[in-house]
């Protein structure tokens, strides 16, 4: 027997013959050969082009720890060491030497800005309005007071010392002296100056937060030079006549607030707004943007041996970008390094070498110009749909003589590394097979090294090829809608008539109304379904639908059905139980031999179509009324609902005599006042449980029913 599905439903699908192409991540290669496929890697002491080159980064190493978390200030001792603000409670530190000590506390808050006057160290705790002189033994004097709540910026001229910060009325530039001072310049439109370096020439470029502007202050005049575009400008930097500004969004308040974000994991993904950028006025004063990021913060600059280094947050990478116009041609940037840290907070020039100072946690780093003899890098977590088998791993890189690239590859179940992650594995050939288990995630390690001093490896591109796991459908369960509901793509077909929809169905239907796309009506005798399964993959389904009635033989329906939803006619089958049995497939993206199936029964389902009978009717005057009694019966189902009409137009609902529905025979008896009734007759109507419908008539005053 073929029954029929609803047409309107094969129109509404679509039901396409061929196959759809294969998902992408079927088999595929995990590339990484360019700047953006190594941003949330971990890279210890290797340099990472702006063409995605990955070769020895110059030599840095950790000199020196602080128990403090953060560390806002360093200005340079002189003597290849350098005093820094660390903490919230105004706590100064001296590293000198190979070791940090504590050099003295200063009452109040924040310290977000130090200089050097003579042998003596000048601080100004943030909300103090006040600057203090800190001697070397760590004895701490007031030295002035200032108009400014918050400094971001002290610079020393001889006697005479300069601060940038913020006031009662916005940004302001003070001169602060022991015996008074003045204020020079001030902009109420921005929040503060939060960045000021010497132009060498008894002026400042200065940096503001608010609308982010640079600007010059010159013989007691301030120009503005350019808006950035940008929130803030958090430091300025000057090299070859040219001016290096770095500019934020979203960092402003969480260094007032003295609270810094840790550093980002492996699960950091990218923003979708630029976070800072890199702007440079040339002699001119034209702007250019040499380098932005919608990932780190700009928090630190410096020039450094014909670079501009960068020091951001919350990855601590240490950026270079070329002083030059023509070293820019060949490479526009690149990551230097990476401290470990969350933010690269400061530069401080030590001799030949320079200090960077990271944050969260606290800790001082030395960069040396000549080149480190090794340096590794960890890919980010390559992530398998739900399970992968990792395959072989091929290495494009060159390797001079007395240096070497090492592979390695670890997999496992959780998106962070840890202890329940397979051990890496030994040191692999550019295309050998990795041997690690199948698992969810994995990643791959880079091992460069070099025994001749200058030389270093340079690897261009690693393709590690893995493939999805394919599993079987995962149902979670089949909803076997009520009697009569009809589910299409689209809406009710043209034919589907004027119907009595039963009272239930009506309620149901508009709470039921829309699922997606789906929409919902009523057709007699229908029997629809709403599927409930999810491929682990997320490969497209069809789906193989059969009815197994009770006795005898399944009854196929459909053998590629596309939607999660199905409808079909039953008038053909003879009235019974039957379940419906469903197989869902992932053939439409899955190779032919790798194909998987699962199947999912429902609970019985009722197919009925004979009405039941009404027998024993009679309708006899009684008093002031007429005394209708009626039995109902059905083969199948109980009895759900009766009603009468003593006046040939409206139909009146009623109850048997034990007041329920709840037999497959009920007794009726009913007493219907005179004047309700008109003309010499009177129907009843019996209903099913499967609203199948059978009405009577009888005569007032006849027995039986007609």
């Amino acid at each position: 027997m073929r029954l029929c599905v609803l047409p309107m439903l094969l129109a509404a699908a679509g039901v396409a013959q061929a196959q759809m192409p294969l998902t992408p991540s079927t088999n595929s290669p995990a590339t990484f050969n360019g700047f953006n496929d190594w941003l949330n890697a971990e890279a210890r002491g290797v340099r990472i082009g702006a063409d995605g080159q990955i070769r020895l980064a110059p030599g840095l190493r950790r000199v020196g720890q602080l128990s403090e978390g953060v560390v806002w200030a360093a200005v340079s001792d002189g003597a290849g060491g350098v005093f820094l603000s660390a903490g919230t409670d105004g706590k100064l530190f001296h590293y000198s030497g190979g070791s940090v000590k504590p050099l003295a506390q200063v009452k109040g808050g924040v310290i977000f800005a130090m200089a050097k006057l003579g042998n003596d160290l000048l601080v100004a705790p943030s909300g103090e309005g006040k600057l203090f002189r800190v001697s070397p033994s760590g004895e701490v004097k007031p030295f002035a007071d200032i108009e400014a709540k918050m400094v971001w910026g002290i610079s020393t001229q001889g006697g005479d010392v300069v601060v940038a910060g913020s006031g009662e009325k916005g940004a302001v530039l003070l001169l602060a002296r022991e015996n008074g001072g003045r204020r020079m310049a001030e902009l109420p439109e921005e929040t503060a100056f939060t960045a000021m370096t010497p132009d060498g020439a008894g002026g400042f470029y200065l940096g503001t937060h608010g609308r982010g502007l640079v600007l010059h202050y010159s013989g007691d005049k301030l120009e503005t030079l350019m808006a950035t575009g940008f929130e803030e400008v958090r430091a300025i930097a000057l090299g070859e006549g040219q001016v290096f500004i770095g500019a934020n969004n979203g960092l402003a308040t969480r260094m007032a607030s003295g609270n810094l974000e840790k550093r980002e994991s492996y699960l950091s993904e990218s923003g979708t707004t630029t976070k800072s950028a890199v702007i440079r006025l040339d002699k001119s004063r034209v702007p250019e943007t040499l380098w932005q990021s919608n990932q780190g913060q700009v928090f630190s600059l410096a020039t450094w041996r014909g670079q501009l280094l960068v020091g951001t947050g919350n990855r601590a990478r240490i950026f270079a970008i070329p002083l030059s116009d023509h070293g820019r041609d060949q490479e526009a940037f690149a990551s230097l390094q990476d401290l470990g840290t969350a933010q690269a907070t400061a530069f401080v020039a030590s001799g030949s070498d320079l200090l960077v100072v990271g944050s969260n946690p606290a800790e001082i780093h030395q960069l040396s110009d000549s080149q480190g003899a090794e340096g590794t890098l960890e890919s980010r977590v390559l992530k398998g749909n739900p399970l992968a088998d990792w395959g072989r791993a091929y290495v494009d890189s060159e390797q001079p003589t007395g240096t070497t690239v090492e592979l390695q590859v670890r997999a496992g179940s959780t998106e962070t590394p840890d202890s329940t992650w397979s051990p890496w594995t030994p040191p692999l050939r550019s295309g050998e097979r990795p041997g690690v288990p199948p698992a969810r995630f994995a990643q791959f390690r880079l091992k460069l090294s070099s025994t001749r001093g200058g030389a270093t490896p340079a690897v261009d591109s690693v393709k590690l090829y893995w493939t999805n796991r394919n599993l079987a459908p995962a149902w979670e369960g089949i909803d076997v809608m009520p009697t009569g509901v009809v589910i299409t793509r689209n809406g009710p077909p043209d034919d589907i008539g004027i119907e009595r929809v039963p009272l239930e169905t009506q309620k149901l239907i508009p709470a039921l109304l829309y699922s997606g796309s789906e929409k919902r009506s009523f057709r007699r005798a229908s029997q629809a379904f709403v599927f409930r399964v999810n491929d682990p993959n997320t490969d497209t389904l069809q789906y193989r639908i059969r009815v197994l009635p009770d006795r005898g033989n399944p009854i196929e329906l459909e053998k590629a059905w596309k939607e999660k939803f199905f409808t079909f006619d039953t008038l053909p089958l003879p009235d019974g139980r039957y379940r419906l049995e469903v197989t869902a497939s992932d053939a439409p993206t899955q190779p032919f031999n790798a194909v998987l199936t699962s199947t999912f029964r429902t609970s019985a389902f009722m197919v009925d179509h004979t009405p039941p009978t009404i027998s024993d009717l009679t309708a006899t005057p009684e008093g002031d009324g007429v005394r209708i009694r009626f039995s109902a019966q059905d083969a199948t189902s109980v009895i759900k609902e009766a009603a009468l009409s003593a006046d040939g137009e409206a139909w009146l609902q009623i109850l048997p005599e034990d007041r329920i529905f709840d037999s497959q025979t009920e007794r009726f008896d009913v007493l219907v006042p005179k004047a309700s009734v008109r003309g010499d007759r009177v129907l009843v109507r019996a209903t099913d449980a499967h609203n199948n419908e059978q009405t009577a008539f009888a005569f007032i005053g006849a027995g039986g029913k007609k």
